[in-house]
């Protein structure tokens, strides 16, 4: 992908750093001064690569997972949280 691209691998880290930021690909061809087409098929290439890795780890959770709920911390509200709140035309 990268040794047969006519981009210099300057302007291809730019435009990774570009998506990692979540930058748009309109503004990062203006950013970089290359053709929004060329920036989608980049963008497009980035998102295809994260899709396959992501189905890679996928699949190595085979089976039932069990998750701790101590891991995430408790449930705790402050305030009145037992207690209906009043709208504007209810009586006391």
């Amino acid at each position: 992908m990268i040794e047969n691209s006519k981009l210099s691998h300057y302007k291809i880290k730019k435009i990774i750093q570009c998506f990692c930021i979540d930058i748009p690909a309109s503004k990062t061809a203006l950013l970089l001064n290359l053709n929004r087409n060329t920036i989608n098929y980049w963008y497009m290439l980035f998102r295809e690569a994260i899709y396959d890795h992501q189905t890679d780890l996928r699949a190595k959770f085979v089976g039932s997972i069990e998750v701790d709920e101590s891991y995430f911390g408790a449930k705790r509200q402050r305030g009145f949280h037992g207690k209906l709140k009043r709208g504007r035309g209810d009586v006391c």
